[in-house]
């Protein structure tokens, strides 16, 4: 998820180091996590949480030779990011495949829960079906994300339901050593996803998570 650097030529040697900062770290996982939610914009191709999708009706003869199947994409993954599990629960119904990868991003919708904390939507999700290793576009993990950002409960309740903590990203990132990313790397990617997560609270987080990913690990 948070692997390689992406280095660039300082054309302007003054600059500050929190603009420095700001200079997006494009990794396996960034680019897997690289979404604006919570209202700023929608993720993939749904809408916000507390609406639904309004498609324009056209008008349809009786002739069946003039229906055109549904293209449809049920966005699942702004409401499991949101924690709005009514709204999730309905659109998996609509959807029928909870570990379906957001079209935009690549990322699952169980992820996306993981990411931002929202335990009840994980378990909706699992409960319609999901599977709580599915993979992400970069080979990552809800579980890695869950570690990457301090997510305690959410560790452990991915553990608890069977994630597999050897589980590895394209970069050969695990949930282990997610752990250990420096928060150069990490401020980036909390600031592009709009979290109120401040770095005491993350690396807290990602102490308490160790031992319980060492002990899944043995």
């Amino acid at each position: 998820m948070y692997g390689s650097n992406l280095h660039q030529k300082n054309q302007q040697p003054h600059r500050s180091a929190a603009s420095t900062a700001r200079v997006p770290i494009l990794t396996n996982l960034l680019r897997a996590s690289l979404i604006t939610i919570l209202g700023l914009l929608p993720v993939g191709c749904g809408g916000d949480a507390s609406t639904e999708s309004q498609a324009t009706e056209t008008p349809t003869t009786d002739t069946a030779s003039t229906e055109v199947p549904s293209t449809e994409v049920v966005d699942i993954w702004t409401p499991a990011a949101m924690g709005a599990v009514p709204t999730l629960a309905a659109r998996l119904e609509k959807s029928g495949n909870p570990d379906e990868l957001d079209p935009t991003f690549g990322v699952s919708a169980l992820e996306f829960a993981a990411d931002f904390g929202h335990i009840d939507a994980m378990k909706t999700i699992l409960e319609a079906g999901g599977t709580v290793n599915v993979r992400n576009r970069s080979r990552g993990t809800a579980l890695i994300g869950a570690a990457f950002l301090g997510r305690l409960e959410c560790v452990k309740f991915l553990l608890e339901a069977g994630a597999d903590p050897t589980a590895m990203n394209n970069d050969r990132l695990t949930a282990l050593t997610a752990l250990d990313v420096p928060w150069e790397y990490t401020q980036p990617i909390i600031e592009l996803l709009q979290m109120p997560l401040d770095r005491a609270v993350l690396e807290n987080g990602r102490r308490a998570c160790r031992p319980i990913i060492e002990a899944a690990l043995k």
